[in-house]
């Protein structure tokens, strides 16, 4: 089965996401792990008495660890993230992440030294797609009106 980025999930039909673990809320007879990837999120639940061996593999989760799950997604008005849920038959950790050296109130300075971590947040996403609707709206214009786009090297001085 191929990969379907998380946008693309159509409910009421099997399908297998890749993404980081962005959330868990392990409680004793559920769980529900939310998955993020590049163009959204969806939740997991899993219900651990109907599935010990998921009930492991979600007890060794770590935040930001990336997994591989297959599994049904179904509509379910309850869910806040598009309405949908996956319900997995399989996951499958990839890499399972370390304790996060770095939190949403951490300093700046710490941001900075684990800035791949940080630039995964949501509020850091946006910018990054601002920032791109931006420059395709000024580079569209500044074509219409017949500019013409050039790269120039660009020197780096020593500090």
């Amino acid at each position: 089965m191929n990969k379907t980025s998380i946008a693309k999930i159509n409910p009421g039909k099997k399908c297998k996401i890749q993404g980081f673990v962005e959330n868990i809320r392990n409680k004793r007879t559920i769980a529900f792990i939310v998955i993020k990837d590049i163009t959204g999120k969806i939740q997991v639940t899993i219900d651990k008495q109907s599935n010990p061996d998921l009930s492991d593999t979600i007890n060794r989760l770590t935040l930001q660890s990336f997994v591989t799950v297959t599994g049904t997604v179904l509509v379910n008005e309850y869910v806040k993230l598009n309405g949908v849920e996956m319900i997995p038959d399989d996951i499958v950790i990839e890499s399972l992440a370390e304790p996060l050296p770095i939190q949403d109130d951490s300093s700046i300075d710490l941001k900075m030294d684990y800035r791949w971590l940080d630039l995964r947040s949501d509020k850091n996403q946006m910018i990054f797609k601002i920032q791109t609707c931006m420059v395709d709206a000024m580079r569209k214009h500044l074509l219409k009106k017949g500019f013409i786009e050039i790269h120039t090297p660009k020197l780096i001085g020593t500090a």
